[in-house]
């Protein structure tokens, strides 16, 4: 049969080489040649080939990992159930629904609304730091949901809850180990770690103790990723309760926020 060899396989291919040149893409060195097909209903045809270009196998391995880590980032994003994790007064909260009660702190919600719609993965990190009821946390859930209108990932977590979902990776049943939560919030575009210096410690010393190494873990798996803090204590209350470690860290690279006023949650009297 024309075509193919005395044993039956088919002929190599006539070729002709054009030129070559090393692929900016994938940096693989390719073969331009033109081609005679040698079988088929094409046969006789002379086609352009470029052999050892890696781009299509590189991008296609990249979607594939691309997918997989967002199957697992979608599957351990259940585990931080917002709702779950929220107090029910802070559910519905937005930036229209917090009415200022002084200048002061109107001009507090202005800079938070400033910061959430020219928000970038640039961002710096926010202390937002003031008396109970004054809505620290109320405008911190509004950023968060005014970015993921935006279609970004962000996370608002209190301090103490995300210790108690840590410490649940540790029982032999966890359906998600401490890794896959702490790279969760590595990954987030935007983190919110409210109620900072509320956490129970217990070192002797008052430095060393769990919670401040996980503090410490996190602050650091954040690092040049904008992350917001709010907090009752005034900063010298804040650094003893965080040890000087994990309050240098906290506040490299963090503007203040002051939401100095009266019990918001109050005003009703």
């Amino acid at each position: 049969m024309e075509g193919l060899t005395h044993e039956g396989q088919i002929k190599p291919p006539k070729k002709h080489v054009t030129g070559s040149y090393t692929c900016e893409g994938c940096g693989q060195f390719v073969e331009e040649s033109q081609m005679e097909i040698p079988v088929g209903p094409r046969k006789g045809e002379w086609i352009e080939v470029a052999a050892g270009c890696k781009c299509e196998d590189i991008a296609l391995a990249q979607q594939t990992l691309k997918q997989r880590d967002e199957a697992i980032l979608k599957k351990t994003f259940k585990v931080f159930d917002q709702h779950s994790l929220m107090n029910k007064s802070l559910q519905k909260a937005t930036f229209d629904s917090y009415q200022p009660p002084t200048a002061k702190l109107k001009q507090a919600k202005d800079d938070l609304l400033d910061y959430a719609n020219n928000f970038t993965e640039d961002s710096s990190n926010l202390l937002i730091a003031g008396p109970y009821g004054t809505g620290k946390s109320h405008l911190a859930v509004s950023i968060t949901k005014r970015l993921m209108e935006q279609g970004r990932r962000c996370l608002f977590l209190s301090v103490p809850k995300l210790f108690t979902k840590i410490k649940q990776t540790y029982n032999d049943d966890s359906e998600f180990s401490e890794n896959q939560i702490l790279e969760l919030i590595q990954n987030m575009d935007l983190l919110v770690l409210d109620d900072l210096g509320t956490e129970y410690t217990n070192a002797k010393d008052g430095q060393n103790s769990w919670g401040h190494t996980k503090l410490f873990e996190v602050l650091d798996d954040r690092s040049g990723k904008p992350t917001i803090f709010t907090t009752n204590l005034p900063s010298d209350q804040l650094e003893k309760k965080l040890n000087e470690r994990n309050f240098s860290r906290l506040m490299d690279g963090t503007e203040i926020i002051k939401m100095d006023g009266p019990d918001y949650r109050r005003k009703g009297f």
